[in-house]
């Protein structure tokens, strides 16, 4: 495929994305399924075009604002001249209205291309939404910023979790002798490769014996504590990650409840659960009757919470492109329902963990300050662990390398 048949499939992708509610990932999957003629090489490459953009969205939304609503072609346009550093002649040959090519350049478009540059803002240097500034600013001081944003728009290297119910990490470093690996900082059964991509079909991931997590969502399921014979609730399973994660822990001993809002969810990580050699985990709907009967029951809730996903935009650098305010104070009221819901699980003496994959204060620190004003029986348990203490975790990709996570654990007293 030539490079302007990539970057015409690359525009009528970033269109459909953005008349689109679905995540990027799901739309790009989408539209290659429906254009089986674009081959291997040809789909990594408009990935990754389409990546570049979405880590300098900001930059280009300043560079394109008030000129038109007609984001994918604008968007790819502003890229290729202003970041990828596209001559004009170069671009005018690639936008040349023949077959498989974007349509020629208008005279507006023209224009458009001859903008300058200066005077930039500090948000579209550093690529987050404007509105999100004083809630970025709460959370990092002056000094490390800037560090913290270019972190966050950084690349991820890839992160593996040793399923310990089928092989040691050296057992799983044999099954990956292609790939450089090395420790994870803090977890203590975490991998991470530092050459490359690992496919979802390579024999280590299709058998179980590794799983693709990031190190700060391994440390999660870490600090949980979980034990041999415990009753555990994962009360936001979602794709079963970290519940996979605590039945490690558990040796298989005991019971956990893998609970979702949504079935769909739950009946695409049973593939995983099987995958993994995991045999205690039962599946369960969020329901109000289920929640009667178990109330009080649990020796650990893990209760990781729909978030804004701020702390993942190295690995998913779209969220930011839709997400505003009023999605960030609707989630505010979610989370706190759900913690106030969760808590009536947790058994006298039990753990109940609250989590996000967010930076945010407002959604991690503020949200247990509230929840312990509410609630006077639970108490905070400090956090500690290889490489790590505090009163919470909170992990950034510039101070920690991981993705963004925040973790609570709080005790229910006697």
């Amino acid at each position: 495929m030539q490079l302007e048949a990539r970057v015409k499939s690359t525009i009528d992708l970033l269109e459909i994305f953005f008349a689109s509610r679905a995540p990027f990932d799901i739309v790009m999957s989408k539209y290659f399924k429906n254009n089986r003629w674009i081959g291997a090489n040809d789909r990594r490459a408009i990935a990754e075009f389409s990546y570049e953009i979405f880590r300098n969205f900001e930059k280009l939304k300043f560079i394109t604002q008030k000129i038109t609503n007609n984001f994918g072609r604008f968007f790819v346009l502003a890229h290729m001249k202003f970041n990828r550093k596209f001559s004009d002649k170069q671009i005018e040959e690639i936008f040349s209205g023949r077959k498989y090519a974007p349509e020629k350049l208008s005279e507006f478009e023209q224009k458009f291309l001859r903008r300058d540059l200066k005077d930039l803002p500090t948000y579209a240097q550093l690529n987050y939404p404007e509105w999100l500034e004083p809630y970025l600013r709460r959370v990092f001081d002056e000094d490390h910023f800037a560090d913290e944003m270019k972190a966050l728009n950084s690349k991820a290297y890839v992160d593996l979790r040793v399923n310990r119910l089928l092989a040691t990490k050296e057992q799983a470093r044999g099954e990956l002798k292609e790939f450089e690996v090395k420790d994870t900082r803090y977890a203590g059964n975490g991998l991470r490769i530092l050459n490359g991509r690992i496919s979802r079909s390579h024999p280590a991931i299709r058998d179980g014996i590794v799983e693709i997590q990031d190190e700060g969502s391994q440390l999660i399921a870490e600090l949980c504590g979980v034990r041999p014979g415990d009753t555990v609730v994962d009360y936001c399973a979602g794709a079963g990650g970290k519940t996979l994660a605590l039945a490690a822990y558990m040796e298989n001993k005991g019971r956990i409840f893998a609970m979702d809002k949504y079935p769909e969810r739950l009946e695409n990580a049973k593939k995983r659960f099987r995958r993994a050699n995991v045999n205690n985990v039962f599946c369960q709907e969020i329901n109000n009757k289920w929640m009667k009967r178990h109330k009080e029951s649990a020796d650990v809730v893990l209760v990781d919470v729909p978030c804004s996903g701020t702390g993942t935009w190295r690995r998913n650098p779209d969220m930011r492109a839709k997400f505003c305010e009023n999605d960030l104070l609707e989630l505010l009221e979610v989370q706190s329902e759900i913690l106030r819901i969760a808590q009536n699980l947790v058994k006298s003496g039990g753990r109940l963990v609250y989590s996000t994959c967010s930076i945010l204060r407002e959604e991690d620190e503020d949200q247990i300050e509230k929840f312990l004003g509410e609630f006077d029986n639970f108490e905070l348990q400090k956090v500690e662990f290889k490489n790590y203490s505090g009163d919470f975790l909170k992990l950034t990709p510039f101070r920690n390398d991981t993705d963004g996570f925040f973790a609570a654990i709080m005790w229910k007293k006697s």
